[in-house]
C-alpha cells in the first residue's frame, strides 16, 4: 500500500525500471531529495496559495514530470523530476512565496507505481516473503519491508528487476515476541488458525493465521506441524508485522514457540 500518496501524473516508462539505470549511491532512501524553497518574486495578480489540488492542476496543466506532492509543517512539499532555475520560476510566478517547497528527485509517480505494480503482476510479494510494499513519497522511493532471513534472496531478485536506487529495504529483524498468551481455540483447514488469549485480557485478542513460511517450534527447538497447537498450550508469536484493525485483531505467524 502506498504511503502519503496524492496521485502523481501518468505512468513513467517502464524501461526506466530495468537494473542500470541506478545511481551507485544512496540505496536506503535514508537521505531526503534536495530541497529547494519557494523564490521571491514580485507579486502579482496571478499569484495564488499553494495548496494539493491547485498545485496538482498546475502540474498536469504545464505537463510537468513530478515525482508526487505532500504536505508537511503546512507547506506543500512538490517533488519534481529535473528540477532547474526555469521550472523554479514557473512555480514563483504560480504561487506565492514561502507556502510550497521543490525538492528535485529521480522517479515520477508514474514510475514508482509502475514498480509496485511490477510485484504483483510478478507474484512477488508471495514469492520472495515481502511483507509489504508501499511508495514512499518522502524519499522517493519505493519501500518494501522484509523478514531479515529473506532480506537476501529479495535483494538479488528485485536489483535486477528495477532500478536498485528506486528501492529501499525495511529490515524486520525477529526480535522479541510479538504477543506471549494462551492458545483458546484451533481452526483447521487450508490456512490454520490459532485464537489468543493473551495475560490480563478478559476476552481474546488475537486470531493468528499461518501461511506455507510460518516455522512452528516446541519447547525444546524442534519444529513441529500446526496440528502440534492445542488449546491450553501457553506460546511466544512472532507476527509478520501487519495486523488488521479487527476484534479479535487478525494477524499471521512468522514463529511460535511453545513455552514450558
Amino acid at each position: 500500500m502506498s504511503r502519503l500518496k496524492i496521485t502523481g501524473i501518468g505512468f513513467g516508462l517502464i524501461s526506466l525500471l530495468l537494473a542500470g539505470c541506478a545511481d551507485p549511491g544512496d540505496v536506503t532512501g535514508k537521505a531526503s531529495p534536495a530541497a529547494s524553497s519557494s523564490k521571491a518574486v514580485s507579486p502579482s495578480a496571478g499569484q495564488i496559495a499553494a495548496d494539493p489540488e491547485k498545485v496538482q492542476l498546475f502540474l498536469t496543466e504545464e505537463s510537468i514530470i513530478n515525482g508526487d506532492i505532500y504536505l508537511e509543517d503546512n507547506l506543500v512539499h512538490i517533488n519534481i523530476v529535473g528540477l532547474d532555475s526555469g521550472l523554479e520560476q514557473r512555480f514563483a510566478e504560480k504561487f506565492t512565496s514561502g507556502s510550497y517547497i521543490l525538492h528535485d528527485v529521480k522517479y515520477s509517480a508514474g514510475e514508482l507505481e509502475a514498480a509496485q505494480k511490477l510485484l504483483a503482476d510478478k507474484d512477488l510479494h508471495n514469492q520472495l516473503n515481502l511483507y509489504g510494499s508501499w511508495i514512499d513519497v518522502k524519499q522517493n522511493k519505493l519501500g518494501i519491508t522484509v523478514p531479515d532471513d529473506y532480506l537476501e534472496a529479495a535483494e538479488q531478485t528485485l536489483n535486477k528487476l528495477i532500478d536498485p536506487g528506486m528501492l529501499r529495504f525495511e529490515v524486520q529483524e525477529l526480535g522479541e515476541p510479538s504477543v506471549t498468551g494462551t492458545i483458546v481455540e484451533v481452526k483447521s483447514g487450508t490456512v490454520g488458525s490459532i485464537l489468543i488469549l493473551e495475560p490480563g485480557k478478559e476476552d481474546p485478542t488475537y486470531w493468528f493465521s499461518f501461511n506455507d513460511r510460518s516455522e512452528l517450534y516446541d519447547a525444546d527447538g524442534q519444529k513441529i506441524e500446526s496440528t502440534g497447537l492445542k488449546k491450553g498450550q501457553q506460546v511466544h508469536i512472532w507476527g509478520t508485522g501487519t495486523v488488521l484493525d479487527s476484534l479479535p485483531a487478525q494477524a499471521t505467524v512468522r514463529r511460535i514457540e511453545l513455552m514450558e
